[in-house]
């Protein structure tokens, strides 16, 4: 009797865990895929936003910080902008 129940809860187990990762795999692609625009908008708005950053490296004091504050919400605008 005690070999019947350890061999039945052995093989719960074992089936538990196979589906496990099935379960997971699922689970993972739930992400939105997004279209080619926006991945080109997402590029355009990430290349605008170095280039503002690299400006502000040149600038001291209250203006690089309102220059880089700047650069971080037009960036962030742009982004949600951004067609789906």
């Amino acid at each position: 009797m005690k070999r019947i129940l350890t061999h039945s809860a052995l093989a719960a187990v074992l089936a538990l865990g196979a589906l496990s990762p099935a379960v997971m795999a699922g689970a993972k692609n739930k992400r939105p895929k997004y279209s080619a625009a926006h991945a080109a908008a997402v590029k355009k708005c990430n290349e605008d936003y170095s280039a503002a950053m690299k400006e502000a490296k040149g600038k001291r004091g209250k203006d690089r910080k309102d220059a880089e504050a700047a650069a971080r919400k037009t960036r962030k605008d742009c982004i949600a902008s951004a067609p789906k």
